[in-house]
């Protein structure tokens, strides 16, 4: 019998039996971490061998962060949203938010100490020659270049330190406009505690719209999230063909302990977790390992928030109401990984030049380390790097010399700091969220969307598309007027 021939059912049955559990199959095998892993090496490979395609890599990478970042930005805005209608069920919960807050502090802190721990045992910066000296400097003067206006510049000079006013909008419609996600989630939790304290009739309209939005864009992330191999890829070479393989090379001490403490840490963030679940590490990271290696592969921090909220909720039984509350807000407010960075590179350019820290300058670098992070808070990329002359001025370390070389790596230290963001925020529900696990809770995981079908004549659908296309012409002519007026 011919197969084409068949029955539409038994087609359609042999798809389901036979094609769908292929395409399963195949896509772990290509986002298992040793094959993301491995197209990671080979981006690298390809950087370092190709170095003039660095601006074509740079254009494609750039187009991948701006697409994930058009899913995942509202994404995140709609967990904090329906985190906080959660919140009300939750028992006690004002002094679980006050625990996780001032835990949060505490572990940037702890984070600074560790880094300063394995950077000091590790003599990361020490030991190098002369000649690695005058590479590494030749190197700072090549790529001080493309750095000057961003350090010198004279528009926003005072934008780096961290201002509290600034991030409070008073207009949450501004803010998001402009993009600014600290002061975006600030916003958000207003408005979502001020939804939250009304009557369940009220807002169950708006509710019912955002959660249909909610869920489509948490599919439209795991979308983004199946190019992963691909853009690890991309983002391994851009980086390499930009950084080049001497830049690396050369901090290859720093790079060591920072990825060292990070390891350490986030061991000892899953350990908690273990404990208060009563499990063994492997089933914990079984439920987390989606998000881990999303984390750690793409620098878009948002990109790994749907799968820590499926994971910590559906999967190990937290409440879901803090985990969607807190997930998001992790990577923004909680700064472990910058703290830890700090303190790597303090004792990192003093080992390089050959200046022993006494036990005070140490004890001040933690601390010194722990305020940058704080300030970094609505400061991303390069510009976060600059803050670490903050830490080294204090106790007089200079960085000028070689920041431009850490802004060339910088790139390769972003998944492992988002990474340390999001396993202290998850160990830090797991200490508080004591007596809420699997409950009731749990049903409003499942949502059965309503289907509602609309039908238009051809005059109807092309009246329609005459009004959509005035409605444009319209919000267009409306931004060239504001801009005019602006510049005039």
């Amino acid at each position: 019998m011919n197969p084409l021939d068949a029955p539409a059912a038994l087609q359609a049955m042999v798809r389901q039996t036979i094609v769908k559990p292929a395409m399963v199959q195949l896509r772990e095998v290509f986002h298992h971490p040793a094959a993301l892993l491995g197209a990671m090496l080979l981006g690298g490979w390809v950087g370092t061998l190709f170095p003039r395609s660095a601006p074509l890599l740079a254009a494609v990478s750039t187009l991948y962060l701006s697409l994930i970042h058009m899913a995942a930005f509202p994404f995140v805005i709609l967990a904090v949203y329906f985190g906080l209608q959660r919140l009300p069920q939750v028992p006690g919960v004002g002094k679980r938010l006050v625990q996780m807050a001032l835990l949060s502090l505490l572990a940037m802190l702890l984070c600074a100490v560790v880094g300063v721990v394995v950077a000091s045992v590790t003599s990361a910066g020490g030991g190098m020659t002369a000649e690695q000296n005058a590479v590494l400097g030749r190197l700072a003067l090549r790529s001080e270049s493309q750095f000057m206006m961003a350090m010198r510049g004279s528009g926003d000079g005072g934008s780096v330190l961290w201002n509290v006013g600034a991030l409070v909008p008073d207009n949450l419609f501004a803010v998001l406009a402009y993009g600014s996600l600290p002061s975006v989630l600030i916003g958000v939790l207003c408005f979502g505690a001020a939804v939250a304290v009304q009557p369940g009739e009220a807002s169950a309209s708006l509710n019912a719209i955002f959660e249909g939005v909610y869920r489509a864009l948490e599919s439209l992330v795991q979308r983004f999230n199946t190019m992963l191999p691909v853009a690890s890829f991309v983002l391994a070479a851009a980086a390499t063909a930009t950084a080049g393989v001497e830049a690396i090379v050369l901090l290859g001490s720093f790079l060591l302990a920072f990825f060292v403490s990070v390891l350490a840490v986030s061991a000892a963030a899953i350990g908690i977790i273990c404990w208060r679940l009563k499990k063994s590490p492997w089933p914990v990271l079984l439920a987390l390992r989606d998000p881990i290696t999303v984390c750690l592969f793409s620098p878009v921090a948002v990109a790994a928030v749907p799968g820590f909220i499926q994971g910590m909720s559906a999967r190990l039984g937290f409440s879901r109401g803090l985990v969607e509350l807190c997930s998001p807000i992790a990577p923004v407010f909680i700064k472990a990984g910058e703290a830890m960075f700090f303190a790597v590179l303090a004792v990192f350019i003093a080992n390089l030049y050959g200046r022993a820290l006494t036990a005070s300058e140490v004890a001040l670098i933690c601390l010194l380390s722990w305020t940058a992070a704080l300030w970094s808070v609505g400061i991303t990329g390069v510009k976060s790097v600059i803050l670490g002359s903050f830490v080294l001025a204090t106790v007089g370390l200079p960085l000028e010399a070689v920041l431009p070389v850490f802004m060339l790596v910088e790139v390769l230290c972003e998944g492992p700091r988002n990474l340390l963001s999001f396993l202290i925020s998850s160990a830090l529900i797991a200490l508080v969220a004591d007596g809420l696990y699997i409950n009731s809770e749990q049903d409003s995981e499942v949502w059965h969307p309503s289907t509602l079908k609309l039908a238009f004549s051809r005059k109807q659908a092309l009246f329609g598309c005459v009004l959509l296309a005035l409605a444009l012409f319209t919000v267009f002519c409306a931004g060239v007027g504001y801009g005019m007026r602006k510049a005039f």
